[in-house]
């Protein structure tokens, strides 16, 4: 799956596109191919290194609309 992903939290330009493998579904769990993702404010302030929890590298962007895969 192709995915911006963060190297580092320094801002936008620490994001690098990406080629993952494909998760796999497991049980109790969807698969879900999404088909559009937004960044939220959360999303801002991980990047810019100001959420304590985060460790990179961390693909962001958990809010989307996608269909069910399996």
């Amino acid at each position: 799956m192709r995915t911006m992903r963060a190297e580092k939290f320094s801002g936008y330009e620490s994001l690098k596109l990406v080629d993952l493998p494909i998760p796999a579904a497991s049980d109790g769990k969807v698969l879900l191919r999404v088909t559009a993702a937004g960044v939220t404010p959360l999303d801002h302030t991980i990047l810019s290194g100001r959420f304590p929890f985060a460790k990179a590298p961390l693909v962001l962007g958990n809010e989307g609309a996608g269909v069910v895969d399996y």
